[in-house]
């Protein structure tokens, strides 16, 4: 038994990014398909995080304590956004029958429920708009523009000089 919690067991989908169906990390591709439409739907979410958990009867497994994260890792918590992408994602994981398979695949791929998951955009084959990449990279850099003009303002070298003090 690890001493630390474990790295997130990232998963694939055949046929999809590349992936073949030799790892059983790789899941069938009807699975991705249904994420990617999620994933391109909602262009702030860059990776799903979750665990697998009994029901609450205890009869069947669902997905539980899942996240979604932006680009670089961070948590989607606040904002309109992530609130429509959770409820979408919870709606998707509710009614598609491919996602609703997955989590006993899982614990039956990896023996048991103690893992955490991630799926990462990528993983199925979902794209971001060129136009997406390039209004980010703008906004960033208009950004930095304001913050460096806004800190040339405030330390402005162009003060005036009082003439009757010098020697």
């Amino acid at each position: 038994m690890a001493d630390g919690p474990s790295l997130p067991v990232s998963l694939t989908f055949a046929g999809l990014a590349g992936e073949s169906s030799s790892s059983p990390t790789v899941m069938p591709t009807a699975a991705g398909d249904a994420l990617r439409a999620f994933f391109e739907a909602h262009p702030a979410v860059e990776v799903i995080q979750f665990e697998i958990a009994l029901t609450e009867n205890g009869d069947d497994l669902e997905f539980a304590g899942g996240t979604l994260h932006a680009a670089g890792g961070a948590p989607l918590r606040d904002g309109r956004e992530a609130q429509r992408a959770g409820d979408a994602l919870r709606r998707l994981l509710r009614t598609d029958p491919h996602l609703a398979a997955l989590p006993v695949a899982l614990v039956i791929a990896m023996g048991g429920t103690e893992h955490t998951f991630r799926i990462a955009r990528d993983a199925t084959g979902a794209r971001r708009s060129p136009g997406e990449a390039a209004d980010a990279d703008a906004r960033a850099a208009a950004h930095e523009r304001a913050r460096l003009d806004a800190r040339a303002a405030r330390y402005d070298q162009r003060d005036a000089i009082d003439d009757d003090h010098v020697a």
